[in-house]
């Protein structure tokens, strides 16, 4: 019963503000077209407080807090209030303590959304906070097949594939036809951030040994990739700029017979694991169901963004490698090939229409599962567990191997490098890629 005098809402929690500025923002915005009853928790402004999304925001604005202080925070600014349901999309540990607050004060149920992994490959948030938050949550999601496989495995418990969605006036199912012309240029696109600066320096040398030119558009200009801007026309990157509308980027990739999606090595060189491993680029989803654009992803098979595509055959896998790199783009440029893959992902765009996905959540909240099975086709059907620990065994080793032969002045480099990476991520970075 909703006490007398009392606003009803719904409470999400997150790492940062709610704009359009990053993944998590994005997404949080589709699935919530109207949050005029909802109030807003998180950890920091990363973005000068813009925070546009919900009836009432609140800032914690510190890490490292007392869990009573968060409680006692989260009591008064729930007073008023009647909290019908709490969605937690964690980053930070405080994400947790504050959901576990407000359900502890309110009794309403938890739906916590895995959209990075802070916990099983990154040592972010300690497992008893993780463990506590998991428990209590009524529903849990996973933004990608092998987030919710590892997670399952690690804790035991179900957690449901959500992946990112599209407003419908994006979502595309009329196939172009390419002429003979562009798909014998094998020009190529590339859309949005490279996460790591090893990744950029591979994806340089790539293209400029294989003699292959890509036009990208909406780069980061982050601090480690200004200083190589200069040689990026020369390593065959064009810069393109960022386009006004997503509707203006979908309509220029139907125009280019492949797009490169960067991702990790999984090996010694893999400087963002995490991400790499278990998360799913935002950017994927809306490569398929806008332009329909066959992709390329460079890395390792076993990541999430290379898993996804060759499972719905809309796109290959390449090597950061100039030869593997030449016979991807010879193949995917291929007219039947074109053709094959472009239907493939017509088929599965209709899969990402937001429909009422925040009615879907709720319900399924409520439900305590999910209310129907609309992803099950975009599922991987594989147990993950097993390649997974296989890999991760595989990348210790590596890494060990890799410590002893190198010598302690790189390797304290090769540290300050990797911390300056993470802590820009830290601010650009909060979920989707």
């Amino acid at each position: 019963m909703v006490p007398l005098n009392s606003t009803s809402v719904n409470v999400i929690i997150n790492a940062a503000e709610l704009n359009h500025r990053h993944g998590v923002g994005i997404l949080v915005n589709r699935l919530f077209p109207d949050s005029s009853q909802i109030i807003t928790l998180r950890t920091d402004d990363l973005y000068g407080g813009d925070n546009p999304f919900g009836m009432f925001d609140y800032v914690l604005g510190a890490r490292d807090v007392d869990r009573s202080i968060i409680k006692a925070k989260i009591k008064a600014i729930l007073a008023g209030y009647h909290v019908n349901r709490i969605l937690c999309i964690p980053y930070y540990t405080e994400e947790l303590l504050m959901a576990l607050a407000v359900r502890e004060l309110t009794d309403a149920p938890i739906c916590t959304y895995l959209m990075d992994d802070r916990n099983v490959l990154v040592d972010g948030i300690p497992d008893e906070v993780m463990t506590e938050l998991l428990q209590q949550s009524a529903l849990r999601l996973g933004i990608s097949s092998e987030m919710c496989d590892v997670y399952a495995a690690k804790y035991n418990l179900l957690i449901h594939f959500a992946p990112p969605i599209l407003p419908p006036e994006l979502v595309n199912t009329e196939i172009p036809t390419l002429s003979h012309d562009v798909l014998t240029s094998q020009r190529g696109a590339m859309i949005g951030n490279v996460w790591s600066p090893i990744w950029l320096q591979l994806l340089r040398e790539m293209t400029r040994n294989a003699e292959v030119q890509l036009d990208w558009y909406g780069n980061t200009g982050a601090n480690w990739y200004i200083k190589a801007r200069s040689q990026l026309t020369i390593d065959g990157i064009i810069e393109r700029g960022f386009l006004p509308t997503e509707m203006e980027v979908a309509a220029v990739l139907r125009g280019y017979p492949y797009v490169v999606v960067p991702s990790g090595t999984l090996d010694a060189r893999d400087d963002n694991l995490a991400t790499s491993w278990l998360s799913l680029p935002s950017r994927i989803p809306f490569i398929l169901a806008t332009s329909n654009t066959p992709m390329i992803v460079l890395g390792s098979r076993n990541t999430a963004a290379a898993r996804f595509v060759e499972r719905l055959q809309i796109g290959v896998v390449a090597d950061y490698d100039s030869e593997s790199f030449r016979t991807a783009v010879a193949h995917i440029t291929q007219p039947d090939v074109q053709l094959q893959m472009r239907q493939n992902a017509a088929s599965y765009a209709p899969l990402l229409i937001n429909n009422r996905m925040d009615e879907w959540i709720w319900q399924s909240l409520e439900a305590g599962e999910p209310i129907d099975q609309r992803f099950a086709k975009l599922c991987s059907t594989s147990n993950y567990t097993g390649s997974f620990v296989t890999c991760l065994n595989s990348i210790k080793s590596d890494r060990a191997q890799l410590e002893r032969v190198k010598s302690p002045l790189s390797i304290s480099k090769l540290r300050t490098k990797y911390r300056e990476a993470r802590n820009y991520f830290r601010k650009l970075r909060l979920g989707l890629n």
